[in-house]
């Protein structure tokens, strides 16, 4: 049996004595596409933030490739992990080329201070896949959300890391810009040889892109399986305490007419 990518083994976190996370059992393989789901409060920050080596669990182990956390240095794993997270500065003084080019920080050291040609490279390539090559000289700050939202999963994408990790990267984007963003998923997800967990409340983006499901509830694994196995109208009201119905594309909340019709 070939080793998980990612392994966690009984993981908590605790904020005082409440218990955040967990504990938990978790195996991300590699090349597939994990996506969890869960109502607010769930744990799902939390989790990502655990995965990425960003937050030390209060309890229990985590280890990339078989070799524990606490023994790769953070540089080590910003090399293998690249994170977009939920929320970013308000600001950033930068062009589009340039913070993508920050995604090239990991491979620095002290005595290399300058990018190389490769750094550049991975520059051009991760502008090219997500599609924004014209921008490279734009201000990120005249950016649209959905534009900005692009520009930083190019900057997770030129770490050249082997899983990307996304939180609710659809979240506070309009309908144009979340179908773009899905079909730019789509495209990632196509890659054989990238390793994808994502954070999402969209749980047709989460049928659709996830090969497995997570459902989590108050810091604990609820059901883990394919979409169809989690996207079942009665696991979905005890995940979020809501009524859905299945209809073509994906699960659907019905409605508060509905509810009183």
């Amino acid at each position: 049996m070939s080793r998980p990518l990612v392994a966690a083994r009984g993981i908590t976190w605790c904020m005082g004595a409440h218990f955040a996370l967990g504990p938990l059992d978790l195996d991300v393989e590699t090349g597939e596409c994990l996506v969890i789901v869960g109502p607010n409060g769930a744990g799902k920050t939390t989790l990502l933030r655990c995965l990425t080596g960003l937050l030390r669990p209060t309890s229990g182990t985590l280890a990339y490739r078989g070799q524990a956390y606490p023994a790769l240095s953070r540089r080590g794993l910003a090399r293998r992990i690249a994170y977009v997270p939920q929320t970013r500065p308000a600001r950033v003084p930068l062009t589009v080329g340039e913070l993508v080019l920050l995604g090239r920080y990991p491979y620095l050291s002290p005595l290399r201070l300058a990018p190389r040609p490769e750094d550049f490279a991975a520059v051009e390539e991760a502008l090219a896949l997500v599609g924004i090559a014209g921008f490279r000289e734009r201000p990120v700050d005249e950016l649209s959300g959905g534009e900005r939202q692009a520009v930083y999963i190019a900057a997770a994408l030129a770490q050249k890391s082997d899983l990307l990790v996304l939180d609710e990267p659809t979240l506070n984007l309009d309908a144009r810009h979340q179908r773009d963003l899905a079909a730019l998923l789509l495209r990632l997800k196509a890659d054989a040889g990238r390793t994808v967990v994502m954070a999402t409340h969209d749980l047709n983006l989460a049928a659709l892109l996830g090969d497995r499901l997570l459902a989590l509830a108050q810091g604990k694994i609820l059901a883990l399986g394919t979409p169809a196995e989690i996207a079942r109208p009665e696991l979905l009201f005890e995940l979020f305490g809501a009524r859905f119905e299945l209809v073509r594309g994906g699960p659907r909340p019905v409605t508060l007419l509905e509810l009183g019709g």
